[in-house]
């Protein structure tokens, strides 16, 4: 009989260190999502009013008009931030308060060519709470957290709460290249039972801080 208790408790001592380890990676990437999430809150927020651009007149090249319609938006919506921020007046936004999981590993490969992603790397299957005194920290914007993406007659809670965005921003869990220099998550606004769209955040670690590389766009229904 004693000689099973090494096996057991080699056992064990492995489940625990793999425990251990899971902990330490989700630590690790809590904080680099509260780290960038002012940058990103700002970058979505402008980026969330230039979905939709209307058709181009005629003759006038359609992604050269898509363009300069966007970069005209990106220009007064940044002007309009950078005047509440000023003026300490709290954009309304609503978020799910909670990370969801999003398989983005094929796109950070093709995004970052010299990341190294695991073969065996699977998508973690823990949907974590976010810290709301982190995430309130950046006071530019006022944060209604709600437990549930609203559904039927309960979408109504997009205009009736926020002037800013009608919809509701949902966060992805942030997916790293095995070295931990590079990483992607997604952002997407739910904002109606056919209406929703999405993008997809490249971020890099550059002299110890973690900092947007590109926002894509990801889809849209």
């Amino acid at each position: 009989m004693k000689k099973l208790y090494f096996p057991l408790f080699l056992v064990l001592s492995l489940i625990i260190l793999s425990c251990e380890k899971r902990i330490d990676e989700l630590k690790f990437e809590k904080n680099v999502m509260y780290e960038i999430f002012p940058a990103m809150m700002d970058s979505v927020w402008v980026n969330a009013v230039l979905t939709y651009v209307p058709p181009p007149p005629p003759g006038v090249d359609p992604s050269e008009y898509k363009l300069n319609k966007r970069n005209e938006s990106n220009k007064r919506f940044n002007k309009e931030l950078a005047e509440l921020k000023k003026k300490k007046f709290p954009v309304d936004l609503v978020l799910f308060d909670k990370a969801v999981i999003i398989d983005n590993s094929k796109e950070l490969q093709q995004h970052f060519k010299d990341a190294a992603i695991l073969k065996n790397n699977t998508v973690d299957t823990i949907e974590y709470n976010f810290d709301r005194k982190k995430l309130d920290a950046y006071k530019a914007f006022h944060l209604k957290y709600v437990s549930k993406i609203p559904k039927g007659d309960q979408r109504q809670l997009y205009n009736n709460c926020c002037y800013t965005i009608r919809g509701m921003l949902v966060l992805s869990r942030i997916q790293f290249d095995s070295e931990k220099k590079y990483g992607v998550l997604s952002v997407g606004i739910e904002c109606g039972p056919m209406c929703g769209y999405g993008y997809r955040i490249y971020i890099k670690k550059v002299k110890d801080k973690w900092v947007i590389d590109q926002i894509q766009d990801a889809w849209i229904a």
